[in-house]
């Protein structure tokens, strides 16, 4: 028995984050989709057909690299670093898919997990913003 085949490998509970990307600019039967790195074609697919009963024709993954950030830890030290590269695969979807309208009250969404210590000041006045 081959496990390589579309739909037979077994997915559980995933350990992973898969955001479906608003694309107005594409056609209804394309999606695109940020995952993680490590996430493969035949994984997404996969995981379409099993969680979500959709059948993709076509996969296409492209990596897009984070440009360098500069951070200032001291007064005479600068240090350079890259961010974590950006997965995002693009599938053709067997029927098409339209996006429900976007909200306009996006309070029961929003929840802050993070820590505002390490927050920028605009990013405190956008999350109380949201707040109400």
């Amino acid at each position: 028995m081959m496990l390589s085949r579309i739909g037979m490998k077994p997915n559980y509970l995933p350990s992973f984050t898969i955001s479906l990307l608003r694309t107005p600019h594409l056609p209804p039967t394309i999606a695109q989709f940020i995952v993680p790195l490590k996430v493969n074609k035949l994984d997404l697919r996969d995981y379409l057909q099993h969680v979500y009963n959709v059948k993709a024709l076509n996969v296409r993954s492209f990596i897009t690299q984070q440009k360098i950030e500069r951070h200032k830890p001291g007064y005479h030290s600068t240090h350079y670093c890259r961010p974590k590269s950006i997965k995002k695969m693009t599938v053709e979807l067997m029927t098409p898919f339209l996006y429900p309208k976007e909200p306009k009250d996006l309070r029961p969404y929003v929840t802050l997990r993070f820590n505002f210590r390490g927050c920028s000041k605009g990013m405190k006045e956008m999350a109380n913003m949201i707040r109400g």
